[in-house]
């Protein structure tokens, strides 16, 4: 059983999603938006933990973009909700867009984060292999960068959505589409997709970390998977890279059995009632 409700951090209104039991797990999701609803695999998570899944301010059903300019206001922001949710410290698990601000949340509040699990994360850039564009790209390019399997029903439907006419998509899609890409450019459009000041940052970094990637990534490469993986350098016990096969750049909606498996592993073993 899930819970979803409107709740207000510091005057931004946001849509929350709870469910499960056990140690606190918070799921920030990608720039397609993929939590604004109780996907399975947080039902899944929700199994094991007490899953809170967000949405970013600006996206389908929060508000408050017009109080975010950088990634370090939605960083700032999720500390706030921490602090309204009486969470001292909690497990972070990001996927890309997602991943970047669980990233800038722990190299900034290091003490907040019990593990941090980048999934496909933004945030970093390497000159030699810079990720794809996402704005203002036909729905058929995007679904090439974002999936390994072009039959996933979210591709087909970015696919789909290049010959449509607008009144044929359905206006879910339309207007979810639409908020997302305003709120992910408000924090990615200039400099594109990351902080310049991460990734001296990471090092700051002392919780457990995982990083998990989409082998066919073709937005972000597994370039910055290894990137991420050698900056986190004071992580405890060192960050671990696993790779999903036959997965691009959104596991959680490509292999998400796989995805959970590999979060169920790396969390429990790092408990916050043992610390």
């Amino acid at each position: 059983m899930s819970e979803t409700g409107l709740r207000v951090v510091r005057g931004i209104e946001v849509t929350l999603h709870s469910g499960g039991s056990g140690e606190p797990l918070v799921y920030l999701h990608s720039a397609s938006g993929e939590a604004a609803s109780w996907i399975a695999p947080l039902e899944a998570l929700a199994a094991r933990f007490h899953v809170y899944a967000p949405v970013h301010p600006g996206f389908p059903g929060s508000r408050g973009i017009e109080r975010i300019d950088h990634i370090q206001d939605l960083a700032l922001h999720y500390v706030d909700l921490l602090n309204d949710l009486e969470l001292e410290r909690a497990h972070l698990v990001g996927s890309s867009l997602g991943g970047w601000i669980a990233a800038e949340v722990a190299s900034l509040w290091p003490e907040r984060v019990a593990t941090l699990t980048l999934v496909d994360s933004a945030g970093l850039w390497l000159d030699e292999a810079p990720p794809e564009e996402i704005f203002g790209v036909k729905g058929d390019v995007l679904a090439e960068r974002l999936f390994h399997d072009q039959s996933n029903p979210v591709a087909q439907m970015l696919r789909a959505s290049v010959n449509a006419r607008p009144e044929d998509l359905p206006e879910e899609f339309l207007v979810g589409f639409f908020q997302s890409t305003e709120a992910t450019a408000r924090v990615a459009w200039n400099p594109y997709l990351h902080n310049p000041a991460l990734a001296a940052r990471l090092d700051r970094v002392t919780s457990p970390a995982l990083v998990v990637w989409g082998e066919n990534d073709r937005l972000i490469p597994l370039a910055y998977a290894k990137r991420f993986r050698d900056l986190l350098t004071h992580a405890a016990g060192g960050a671990r890279l696993v790779t999903l096969p036959r997965c691009g750049h959104l596991p959680v909606l490509e292999q998400p059995e796989a995805l959970v498996r590999e979060i169920y592993a790396f969390v429990e073993q790092h408990p916050i009632s043992r610390r």
